[in-house]
């Protein structure tokens, strides 16, 4: 049995701005998964996740938090492969329409974070009364 694919939902002949939006991603999955560098930004690694697309930037020490992806939010990304980046500068670029989906697969999930473990400052009862 052969699936249909999902109906557009935005135009009929591909060539509005969301299908050229999405075909340029499927382009950089072809070549790798990697936004190609432009102007003064770097080539970056791309995931997708649960149906969402994103560009993975370097960790980022120099730039304040406000002009980072996320608010400078600490992501860790599992792909396929195995290997792991941890990214401070994660740009999500929206949630893949359904007719993009068969060409644009899941290829990593977000690890969770662990919360830093903290110590009570006081006793069982200590700081009670």
């Amino acid at each position: 049995m052969t699936e249909t694919p999902a109906p557009r939902t935005c135009c009929t002949t591909g060539k509005c701005f969301d299908c050229r939006f999405w075909e340029e991603k499927v382009r950089w999955s072809e070549n790798g998964d990697e936004m190609p560098a432009h102007g003064r930004h770097a080539a970056a690694p791309v995931a997708r996740v649960n149906g969402w697309h994103y560009i993975v930037k370097a960790y980022n020490t120099t730039t304040p938090a406000q002009y980072l992806g996320f608010g400078g939010a600490v992501f860790v990304f599992r792909f396929e492969d195995g290997t792991e980046l941890t990214s401070n500068d994660v740009m999500c670029q929206g949630e893949i329409p359904a007719h993009f989906r068969d060409r644009l697969p899941d290829n990593a999930v977000i690890v969770p974070q662990t919360p830093p473990r903290t110590t009570v400052p006081f006793g069982e009862f200590e700081g009670l009364l």
